[in-house]
C-alpha cells in the first residue's frame, strides 16, 4: 500500500505536490490545535474558575468560623504595632493583592485593593473589625469576572481611643 501511495505521489506534478504538502500541514495544524492545545486551554480556564470558587468559599467559611469563635463579651484584641504593617500582612495572608497602601498622618491607613471577590473582601473586613479596626470610608466598584475593586480608609480602635 505504501508503494502505491508513493507511486501516486511521484506521478503528481510539482504544483500538485506542493498543494498536497500544504494540505497535510494544515490537517496536522488543525488536529494539533483541537487534540492538544484546546484541551489545555479549557483545563486552564476550568482551574482558574475552581480556584476563584475555592477562595470565595474559604472566605465565607473563615468569616463564619470567626463569627462563631468571637468572644461573647464583645471585647477585641487591638492590633499591636503599626497599623499599615498589620494591614499589609493581613491582606497578603487573606490573598488580596494590595494596589496601594498609604499611612495617613492621623493614624489611619488608606488601602486600595484592585481585584477581590465580594464575599471574600467583606468577610476580611468583618475579621478586621473583630480585631478593632474600623472602616471609616469604603468605595467598592464592580470589576471584571465577578470581582470588585475597593478603596477604604481604616482606623485602629487604639487610635480612636487616643483621639
Amino acid at each position: 500500500m505504501m508503494t502505491a501511495i508513493k507511486d501516486w505521489f511521484q506521478a503528481l506534478s510539482q504544483r500538485e505536490k506542493i498543494l498536497i504538502g500544504i494540505m497535510g500541514f494544515l490537517i496536522v495544524l488543525v488536529f494539533g490545535y483541537y487534540a492538544i492545545i484546546s484541551p489545555f486551554i479549557n483545563a486552564y480556564g476550568s482551574a482558574q474558575k475552581n480556584h476563584a470558587e475555592a477562595v470565595d468559599s474559604r472566605a465565607r467559611i473563615e468569616a463564619k468560623v470567626a463569627a462563631l469563635t468571637a468572644p461573647a463579651d464583645g471585647k477585641v484584641n487591638p492590633v499591636d504595632g503599626p497599623l499599615d504593617v498589620f494591614i499589609s500582612q493581613n491582606a497578603g495572608e487573606a490573598g488580596f493583592a494590595v494596589g496601594r497602601l498609604d499611612p495617613q498622618t492621623n493614624g489611619t491607613v488608606r488601602l486600595a485593593i484592585e481585584s477581590a471577590k465580594p464575599t471574600a473582601l467583606f468577610g476580611w473586613l468583618a475579621q478586621l473589625e473583630m480585631r478593632g479596626i474600623s472602616v471609616e470610608e469604603l468605595a467598592v466598584n464592580s470589576g471584571a469576572n465577578d470581582t470588585v475593586t475597593a478603596t477604604m480608609l481604616l482606623r485602629s480602635a487604639k487610635t480612636q481611643a487616643d483621639d
